[in-house]
């Protein structure tokens, strides 16, 4: 990995896969006069990201933000036409791991972009919560509360984004079902300010009455699935078997303890005994193919 300092085209720069979705655009302006006042006191982190066919061809390299887009887009207000940066050429998940913990040591996000940061990570490159956490530098108690957040309905999500749900209601929320989370933020919506702690009595009724609703659904799917197996085992007992059968040839002998491997092998002996070799062949070769198959197994050993 190197770095250098230098002066970059600011038009040579595009911005990078940023946590940060939404910028404020009087934030912006207030941080430009700021520049413009005392000047660029922290430079941009950026990497290269020319394709060697550019560099070939005497192209512009082009850059990408790793950390400082908010400080790249107030001196682009200020018109200017280079700024300073630390170049770096890091690999994706190198600069994700910075802009991870430049947003989340600068407070940049909202609740939801957090939460965002943190699973985007998990997804692409399979860190663990206690690595996220060890790279942003929060607890991983944090991680998880946030992670909590992208089980929310969209509209609570975006409402916890925009700081008109609380961030902790959010996250009591998040175990309740779609229906029940848009029941809780009505009840919300119409408070004066619900707190949490009456806010989580609210929540905590309505998961118990999800919970009494899945035991309910459970134990009906399983009394269905009862109910069917004996109505197809009854159906068994009195259904219609359209196969050609031989009334001639001696009957199948079968008792409680016998595996279906030991019926057969029993009843080809007894046709063999019988006289019916070709009988008891075709029966042979039905059987060998099962067991080949792992349809039946063989008898156990001195099976009578």
């Amino acid at each position: 990995m190197t770095t250098t300092l230098t002066a970059i085209p600011i038009d040579s720069i595009r911005r990078g896969d940023n946590d940060r979705q939404a910028f404020d655009q009087v934030a912006l302006e207030e941080l430009s006069e700021s520049i413009r006042a005392h000047g660029l006191v922290q430079p941009i982190t950026i990497r290269p990201m020319a394709h060697w066919l550019e560099m070939e061809r005497g192209q512009q390299t082009q850059y990408q933000i790793v950390a400082g887009e908010r400080r790249w887009r107030a001196c682009k207000l200020l018109g200017w036409q280079e700024i300073p940066a630390i170049v770096r050429t890091l690999t994706d998940e190198a600069a994700s791991a910075i802009m991870l913990a430049e947003n989340i040591g600068r407070e940049d996000l909202t609740p939801i972009e957090e939460a965002n940061a943190y699973r985007r990570r998990i997804d692409q490159f399979g860190w663990s919560e206690a690595q996220v956490a060890d790279v942003a530098g929060v607890s991983l108690d944090l991680v998880r509360r946030r992670l909590s957040l992208l089980q929310l309905v969209p509209e609570a999500q975006s409402l916890v984004g925009s700081g008109q749900l609380p961030v902790g209601h959010g996250q009591a929320m998040a175990d309740l079902d779609n229906n029940r989370q848009r029941i809780a933020l009505r009840v919300y919506s119409h408070s004066s300010g619900m707190t949490v702690r009456a806010f989580r009595q609210v929540v905590g009724d309505l998961l118990q009455e999800q919970s009494q609703d899945a035991l309910f659904d459970l134990q009906q799917f399983w009394v269905q699935q009862v109910e069917a197996e004996a109505q197809w085992v009854a159906s068994g007992k009195d259904a219609k078997i359209d196969v050609p059968k031989a009334p001639d040839l001696p009957l199948v002998q079968v008792v409680a303890t016998d595996s279906i491997g030991e019926v057969f092998v029993r009843y080809i002996r007894t046709l063999a005994a019988a006289g019916y070799d070709q009988e008891a062949g075709a029966i042979g070769n039905l059987f060998e193919r099962l067991v080949k198959g792992n349809w039946v197994s063989l008898p156990r050993p001195n099976a009578p």
